[in-house]
């Protein structure tokens, strides 16, 4: 298909696969390498992270397990870069409250994997994690000594290593997580009037490919029309998107795929509310058993203060029958 072919195609935005669909995303990334490419591209210039990728090889995303007992760990797209540094990319719609464990754990897993015997370990290259995830994932805790326009719970982009923690200066280039928030990518852009100044966003294409990826969720698409037309890398995405969103076998197994997401995530909300509501009448248990020890409390108080009054009373009779009836001397 030529350039000015491509610029012809008429998008219908309602038939277009969701790419949040870890599936949907799986096939586009697998079909279409140098979108996978120019995805990459734009994350890493976003980061400002020193790594222009030419071309990527998509391996196996399975990683083995070591033992019997061992927990499978597949992912959605792994891939190898022209320097060799691997790259692992994940979807997640559901289970937010678990992927900060389990992005590490794939990550440490896959680390382990790529040095070979009789090669030195200063000569492993980085494996980098990119997740995106339709939330935040925020910090345990914060560096005391961090730039404080640079403190944002609601951040877009989040870009982890290990660094140290008092001023936060990179200790090792081997782990580097990408955590990319969708949902606050979207209602940026919802919420801006011509959708493109992306707060804390360096980079034009960073914007771009995020529009692609939520579109079901970027309620006026003139904004991705316009992408389009200003980078053919999107153009190209938005096409094979459509190609692929045809494809009746890929559109049956990426509807079942969707259809499992959202029995998980009603399983995880019903489990969510009935959590809830235990909590909220566990809390009106408490409330109950509190006023009861507070009327307790109450009635204890009113019945010694009127054990004091009754002995008090008891005090002034006696005292009177004493001055009224003296004993005398013999």
């Amino acid at each position: 298909m030529s350039k000015n072919e491509i610029k012809s195609i008429s998008i219908d935005y309602s038939q277009l696969m969701d790419l949040r669909v870890d599936y949907a995303f799986k096939i586009f990334a697998q079909e279409n390498p140098d979108s996978l490419v120019s995805l990459l591209n734009a994350i890493f210039a976003n980061a400002k992270i020193d790594r222009i990728v030419k071309f990527a090889v998509i391996k196996n995303p399975n990683i083995d397990k070591k033992s019997v007992n061992d927990k499978y760990s597949i992912l959605d797209v792994r891939a190898e870069l022209d320097d060799g540094t691997n790259i692992l990319i994940e979807m997640h719609l559901h289970g937010k409250d678990q992927i900060k464990a389990k992005v590490i754990r794939s990550w440490a897993r896959a680390y382990g994997e790529e040095l070979l015997a009789g090669h030195v370990y200063t000569s492993q290259l980085p494996t980098v994690s990119i997740a995106f995830v339709d939330g935040a994932v925020n910090p345990i805790e914060k560096p005391k000594k961090v730039d404080e326009t640079k403190k944002d719970k609601n951040k877009i982009h989040r870009v982890c290593m290990i660094m140290d923690k008092d001023d936060a200066v990179v200790f090792s280039e081997a782990l580097e997580l990408h955590f990319i928030d969708m949902k606050a990518f979207a209602k940026a852009v919802n919420d801006e009037e011509e959708g493109i100044k992306i707060k804390e966003t360096s980079d034009d294409m960073f914007v771009y490919w995020l529009s692609v990826i939520t579109e079901k969720e970027i309620a006026n698409k003139d904004f991705i029309d316009k992408a389009s037309k200003e980078k053919e890398a999107i153009r190209v995405a938005l096409s094979a998107i459509a190609r692929q969103s045809e494809d009746k076998i890929i559109r049956q197994a990426y509807q079942r795929r969707k259809d499992e997401i959202f029995f998980h995530n009603m399983s995880l909300e019903e489990s969510r509310q009935k959590a809830e509501q235990e909590r909220i009448r566990a809390e009106q248990a408490e409330d109950k058993i509190e006023q009861e020890r507070c009327r307790a409390e109450q009635a204890e108080a009113q019945i010694a203060e009127q054990a004091k009054i009754i002995a008090e009373l008891q005090a002034q009779l006696a005292n009177k029958e004493v001055s009224e009836n003296p004993v005398k001397d013999g």
